[in-house]
């Protein structure tokens, strides 16, 4: 009962068509085009709609704010191919509002975050700028992950809730991600539905992942759903290495910032030094400042939103993503679909860390990550929008170009 709903939207859009396992491709006829003539990226992005998580939709600095949305990879992808892609916008101050520098000024907000540090802020939105028409071409939404995007409506969890508020905002009641799609008949779309199935494992709560045969089943589901409307596609997947992220750090990095620590009312156990721990900076710092003076201990806690990753922990995270890649990739390659990877933004060397950059840099992650030290900035969202265009150029022989 609780997904019939948007169940039977999606089973009512693709009615008429072939076993939603293997549906019978559309032909694509263009206005003005013979299926004969060899396509272009403009011609391709006729239709252009974005499936995905915060990635796609813009998010920076834990918020969503018109500016952010413009500059999300899809945006900048459409404007490199040269067509129009429109887009949810929010007044401001947005949907949280975002977080602003320095991030010593936001420690006491941070750190009551708990385990929802990313999606926290997201309780209230502003409303849509006038004149937005719903659905937009961009149809991604944060914190979803790949079953939200084939169930979850605005009344799922009750208009009150956070979801309730996020999803008016970007869809028609009763409609999902996947039913906006269809309703839209694209040409083109992309698919950026992995990064919220394995997120929560940031906190330290490696079991919060989304079960990976249940993440393969709604991907392939989803895919269904594009394959039943003809669109060409292009898939995104993850980063191969977690400890890659500008965010997470050793445990004896934190461990030799003991001075700074110290003078800001932490004490640093010797533990951290001895430790092979991994240290989701942002959660951990700014949660140990609401509670001064305190001890940080570098220890984790089994099943609690510590922001503290074992080694073990690391390997299970990477090889689950390791696994999804696989998967994607593989679905890219069976449908004719482009594919590239998360590693654009993600998969770069790490700028160095310190607890002064941390709390007082307008760029404490590096200038391709914004505050939350998860989300792109707007240079990482045009990293992963030519990475696109590259990835699309190549598979589909179009020429779109990258500056």
């Amino acid at each position: 009962m609780k997904h019939a709903l948007a169940l039977l939207t999606v089973s009512v859009a693709l009615a008429g068509c072939a076993d939603p396992v293997s549906p019978t491709r559309v032909p694509i006829t263009l206005s003005g085009a013979s299926s004969n003539v060899a396509p272009t990226a403009q011609s391709i992005f006729a239709r252009y709609v974005a499936l995905g998580t915060s990635n796609s939709m813009g998010v920076q600095s834990a918020g969503i704010f018109a500016s952010g949305q413009r500059a999300a990879w899809p945006a900048q992808l459409a404007a490199l191919a040269g067509v129009p892609f429109s887009l949810p916008l929010v007044q401001d101050p947005g949907c949280g509002p975002p977080l602003l520098p320095p991030l010593a000024a936001d420690a006491v907000l941070v750190g009551a975050f708990g385990n929802d540090l990313v999606t926290a802020v997201m309780t209230t939105c502003a409303p849509l700028q006038a004149g937005v028409t719903l659905p937009a071409n961009n149809v991604a939404i944060s914190g979803a992950d790949v079953h939200d995007a084939l169930y979850s409506t605005i009344g799922t969890q009750g208009t009150t809730t956070r979801t309730g508020t996020l999803y008016s905002r970007v869809l028609l009641p009763g409609q999902t991600q996947v039913a906006a799609m269809i309703a839209q008949q694209p040409t083109f779309v992309s698919v950026e539905l992995a990064a919220n199935d394995v997120l929560p494992a940031s906190t330290g709560r490696v079991s919060a992942m989304t079960p990976y045969t249940d993440w393969e089943r709604d991907y392939d589901q989803v895919l269904a759903a594009v394959r039943s409307t003809g669109a060409r596609g292009v898939l995104v997947g993850l980063p191969a290495n977690a400890a890659n992220f500008p965010s997470i750090r050793r445990a004896r990095e934190l461990f030799n910032e003991w001075p700074s620590l110290l003078g800001l009312g932490i004490t640093v156990s010797l533990n951290c030094y001895l430790s092979s721990n991994y240290i989701f900076v942002p959660g951990y710092v700014l949660t140990l400042l609401s509670k001064t003076p305190t001890t940080a201990t570098c220890a984790d806690v089994p099943g609690v939103a510590d922001y503290v990753l074992t080694s073990s922990d690391m390997n299970v995270i990477n090889s689950r993503m390791a696994q999804m890649n696989a998967h994607m990739q593989a679905k890219a390659t069976e449908n004719g679909y482009a594919y590239f990877t998360l590693d654009a933004v993600y998969g770069l060397p790490k700028p160095g860390f310190s607890v002064s950059n941390l709390l007082f840099s307008n760029t404490p992650f590096g200038s391709t990550i914004s505050l939350d030290g998860v989300h792109p900035s707007t240079q990482g969202q045009t990293l992963l929008a030519n990475a696109a265009a590259q990835a699309i150029s190549a598979t589909y022989h179009v020429s779109i170009p990258v500056p």
